[in-house]
């Protein structure tokens, strides 16, 4: 319908036709129990690869998924049998920031974007919370190009990316629509795309013209 998440629904009978096939049959009632606790599993471990990527520590990767899966906030969104939205949702924001932390790790990991614009689709499917994931990506995306001399062309690459094909995947959920494009509090994101493009274009025309310091902060002042 055009007043639910389908996330969830069709996460669930994905797996149950997956299992069917494979010689596996399970109903899809014992589907929908064991769900969160699958998922839960799975966003443990992204939360551990997140802390990973952040790091580069093992210990540290470990220690996050520990902790994940231990912390009541979890636990109540992954018990066997509690079936919601937020047992998926939880398992694709954890997906989401850490394919884009990912997209950032070096100049030819950009394309990790992508992915990390499909993994923000599935939150949107899964829940309304998306809104909270776009925005942390949006403003990580904005700092990185405002402040500390972080901006890089693999940083632009990496949010057109995920801005360009989260959002025209999101807005063929029937619940969500055109809100992305039309929402106040989605509109910080879609600055940040255009935000990172116009200084991409600067820092391709500092290289293109060669200028030097002065002329390129002068320039980019003159831009924004």
């Amino acid at each position: 319908g055009s007043t639910i998440y389908p996330g969830m629904q069709f996460t669930s009978v994905f797996i149950h036709d997956f299992l069917q096939k494979v010689g596996y049959p399970m109903s899809l009632n014992d589907v929908c129990c064991y769900v969160p606790a699958w998922f839960g599993v799975i966003a443990s471990l992204f939360t551990g690869l997140l802390a990973y990527e952040c790091t580069g520590s093992k210990n540290v990767g470990a220690v996050a998924t520990m902790i994940m899966s231990i912390i009541p906030a979890h636990i109540m969104r992954s018990v066997g049998g509690g079936y919601d939205n937020e047992c998926v949702a939880m398992t694709a924001m954890t997906m989401t920031f850490y394919f884009w932390v990912r997209s950032l790790r070096n100049d030819r990991s950009w394309m990790f974007g992508a992915v990390a614009g499909l993994a923000y689709f599935y939150m949107v499917a899964a829940w309304g919370g998306y809104i909270f994931v776009l925005n942390m990506v949006g403003f990580h995306a904005g700092v990185l190009t405002l402040f500390g001399g972080r901006f890089s062309f693999k940083l632009q690459k990496a949010y057109s990316l995920f801005y360009i094909i989260g959002t025209l995947l999101a807005i063929q959920i029937p619940v969500v629509g055109l809100t992305p494009i039309k929402s106040l509090e989605q509109l910080g994101a879609a600055g940040v795309f255009f935000l990172v493009n116009i200084r991409g274009f600067v820092e391709y025309q500092r290289i293109k013209l060669k200028l030097d310091e002065e002329q390129y902060q002068s320039y980019l002042l003159k831009t924004f």
